[in-house]
């Protein structure tokens, strides 16, 4: 394959080569790219160059470098580190609440179009995704992981292709600021995880989109206590 440069730079050519590839061949998240050798003759470069489109990939999260075994396509599908800026900003129960906001604007909806759009497929990730949140509450085992796949389940089912990446962003952010771990607030998320997960079954848009937000509030109601914040008169 040889490459056409059109006034960019050779790395930065290489580089989007690569995404290419992994789009034409559907790689996912963990999947292994080929060998450097097999890049090498496949795009026609020096090894050194190769290496150089690698470091660039690593660093906009798009690749990850496992020593002696090879390259694989990111986890963090090309999210940046801190892609809402919150390095500089106030961290701590604050931050959480603001961003909590922002889950409210979106998700009630996100949940009311996965309603109406979710595909049988779709349904059976999320079911599962609910069951595993339940039996890591019930066991008391940290549920953060199959929390965000739901939440991220229901965003994909919406039908948006760019709201599931929204909800890793949000989430996470979340996390790097609060730890949510109370009994009672974990039994509530148990509580309205399945009323969402049941309204969605049977599309009942206004039903998943209340469970929601109850479901949110909730959070916020927590967070807020935890940070000795008051609620603003509506």
């Amino acid at each position: 394959m040889k490459l056409n440069l059109n006034g960019v730079a050779l790395t930065d050519a290489v580089a989007a080569q690569i995404i290419e590839y992994i789009q034409e061949h559907g790689l996912a998240p963990g999947d292994k790219l080929p060998t450097e050798q097999e890049l090498v003759e496949m795009f026609q470069v020096s090894r050194s160059t190769l290496r150089e489109a690698f470091k660039t990939l690593v660093s906009r999260n798009i690749l990850e470098t496992r020593q002696g075994s090879g390259t694989y396509v990111s986890p963090k599908r090309g999210i940046p580190t801190d892609p809402l800026g919150l390095t500089f900003m106030q961290t701590g129960s604050l931050l959480a609440l603001d961003l909590l906001e922002l889950r409210l604007i979106l998700e009630p909806e996100l949940a009311a179009l996965a309603a109406v759009r979710r595909s049988p497929c779709q349904l059976a990730r999320i079911e599962a995704a609910c069951v595993a949140t339940e039996q890591d509450i019930r066991a008391d085992r940290p549920h953060d992981y199959n929390d965000l796949l739901l939440h991220r389940e229901i965003a994909a089912a919406s039908g948006n292709k760019i709201a599931p990446n929204l909800i890793d962003i949000i989430y996470s952010s979340i996390r790097q600021n609060i730890n949510i771990t109370d009994g009672s607030l974990r039994e509530h998320t148990r509580i309205y995880h399945r009323r969402m997960v049941e309204s969605i079954k049977e599309q009942d848009l206004q039903g998943a989109r209340y469970a929601v937000i109850v479901h949110l509030s909730e959070n916020r109601r927590y967070i807020m206590m935890e940070a000795g914040a008051r609620e603003t008169p509506q």
